[in-house]
């Protein structure tokens, strides 16, 4: 009786131990859209975001994230699959991501090892929605036919076939100068909402509390993911949010200038007109504070709606077994170099906010200086969540960093943007960004960010820097954005 009793205890004993060992995480997936590091725990004094900084409190804040493409669609798309905007072929706002076969999105991953997935707000860049689980993507066509990115030889052929379509598609920071400024008068727009209008993040937020509410009594790990639209253009937020703030308090950048000018010695490539604001024009200092005043609001009104959905997750006793992921889909020029909103590779574009944070680790409220990439995500809830990597990633788990902030780590970031029908690509380790435009063809940047943070000097030409020109230049030529691009 007493062995049987025993016998019974152990294995009650080892039921506990595979039950907590087949306990899968859930996971908390924030996008907010055009959010920079403007943000109070990332050093900016003028930043109001108490919810940013709690959840900075709570985990890992990359200080060095960095975009793969300056713009929502691409950007997104090399997220939501894992993969270089090279190897994607996504390029611009106009192109459907397209996965290879057996290739997943990071929510359908998710699904497809057992996980409740639930989407709300804008998450891929075309469905503000979002695509549930196994909904095929449709494909936009212009004239009948699909706006993919071919290789120079294959795009060349359409435009000589179709000439006319061709010289006037446009997308978004394509191209330096803009032809239809009335294409972007909505764009242009910023201050207070009307009193009844709260704004569409608050609908998102109500939605996602209420999905949390429904897979927290379902008890199965869940994958929640939910896209703000703000700090987004047009810069529109409800006033007590503007009323944080005093425009006469915002800090106009080193680098400031009225409007976007070719500097000598840096390639032409690296400017372009604005198009979110103040579009194809000058702005005085005093329509450039309002908008950053407006910019900071909006900010501070996404920043409340993340608050609410952190009050839920501790409301409903998930906070300990919830891995919480925050990300900006890029930077955002608030008027450096004469720019606003993104599509540069400077570091104001290409660099963006990005905090994970895992109950589990040891290392809540630090911040890592390493230079990391936004496809890293992918690999790293997957391994976070104990889920076998898929074969077709291009990035790397940020597992040990998030165990040891200052661990060591060699992988450089990389980042690329589209001039016509030219391709910028930038390489940027802990003290260095070099960017080449058309393989050095239309000019390359280096710039030291130990001595110049804020990109005003460009050294590639000096011979004093010539090895580190070669050693940046071969790690770019030789990664996976440096090879030549095939279909998608």
């Amino acid at each position: 009786m007493k062995h049987a009793f025993i016998l019974l205890v152990s294995l009650c004993v080892l039921c506990g131990q595979s039950a907590a060992v087949e306990t899968k995480p859930n996971v908390l997936f924030v996008i907010s859209d055009d959010l920079d590091c403007r943000i109070g725990c990332y050093g900016d004094p003028v930043a109001k975001t108490p919810n940013i900084d709690r959840l900075a409190r709570m985990g890992v804040r990359f200080e060095r994230a960095y975009c793969q493409y300056p713009l929502c669609n691409p950007t997104r798309s090399s997220v939501l699959s894992g993969r270089y905007p090279t190897t994607t072929g996504v390029l611009d706002n106009d192109t459907w991501l397209m996965l290879g076969e057996g290739h997943q999105t990071l929510p359908d991953f998710f699904a497809s090892q057992g996980y409740a997935v639930e989407q709300f707000g804008k998450i891929h860049h075309h469905l503000n929605r979002g695509l549930k689980p196994g909904e095929p993507k449709p494909q936009l066509k212009a004239k009948g036919k699909p706006l993919l990115w071919f290789t120079p030889e294959e795009r060349a052929q359409q435009q000589a076939e179709d000439p006319e379509y061709w010289d006037k598609h446009h997308s978004p920071y394509r191209n330096l100068v803009c032809t239809n400024a009335v294409q972007y008068a909505w764009a242009n727009e910023f201050g207070p909402l009307p009193a009844d209008d709260r704004g569409p993040d608050v609908l998102f937020a109500d939605k996602a509390i209420g999905s949390m509410r429904k897979l927290a009594a379902d008890g199965k790990p869940f994958f929640l993911a939910v896209g703000f639209l703000k700090p987004h253009v047009p810069l529109k937020a409800p006033k007590e949010f503007f009323d944080l703030y005093d425009p006469a308090a915002m800090q106009l950048p080193p680098d400031f200038d009225t409007e976007p000018r070719a500097t000598p010695g840096v390639p032409r490539d690296e400017f372009r007109q604005n198009l979110d604001l103040f579009t194809a024009r000058p702005f005085s200092v005093t329509e450039a504070r309002e908008a950053m005043r407006a910019y900071y609001a909006c900010t501070s009104y996404m920043d409340a709606q993340l608050g609410r959905l952190l009050d839920e997750l501790e409301k409903l006793g998930l906070s300990k077994n919830t891995i919480i992921v925050l990300w900006g889909d890029h930077g955002w020029h608030l008027s450096e170099k004469g720019m606003w909103a993104k599509g540069t590779l400077f570091e104001v574009s290409a660099r963006g906010p990005m905090i994970i944070a895992d109950p589990r680790r040891k290392s809540a409220g630090r911040a890592s200086p390493r230079t990391v990439q936004y496809l890293d995500m992918y690999p790293t809830l997957a391994d976070l969540c104990g889920l076998p990597r898929p074969k077709h990633l291009e990035g790397a788990s940020l597992r040990s960093l998030l165990d040891n902030p200052d661990a060591p780590w060699d992988r450089p970031a990389y980042t690329v943007q589209v001039r016509g029908w030219f391709i910028g690509r930038s390489v940027r380790i802990e003290r260095w960004r070099y960017t080449e435009w058309d393989e050095g063809r239309r000019g390359a940047a280096l710039y030291d960010h130990v001595a110049d943070p804020h990109e005003m000097r460009n050294l590639a030409a000096d011979p004093a820097h010539n090895k580190t020109v070669a050693q940046l230049q071969k790690l770019l030529r030789e990664s996976k954005v440096g090879r030549s691009m095939r279909r998608p």
